[in-house]
């Protein structure tokens, strides 16, 4: 595995409900995988997909999107 792989790895291991990848241009990016948010629930700053020059920046919107998530479903 390449280090990028590992990232990729530990990013949905640590974020359940999201696949991870990396583009060809080597960006990073993020898509939930099962829990589809409805329209209502977009305005709200969550999204369906995300994406970062790296890992560590994507890794920040993932925990943005996990807050929200919290917050909505409160």
């Amino acid at each position: 595995m390449t280090g990028w792989d590992v990232q990729l790895t530990e990013l949905e291991a640590e974020f359940p409900g999201w696949h991870v990848w990396r583009s060809n241009a080597g960006r990073w990016w993020a898509t939930r995988t099962g829990n589809v948010l409805r329209r209502d629930e977009l305005g709200s700053g969550r999204v369906m997909t995300v994406d970062a020059d790296e890992a560590g920046s994507l890794r920040d919107q993932l925990l943005l999107q996990a807050r929200l998530d919290r917050e909505g479903s409160g």
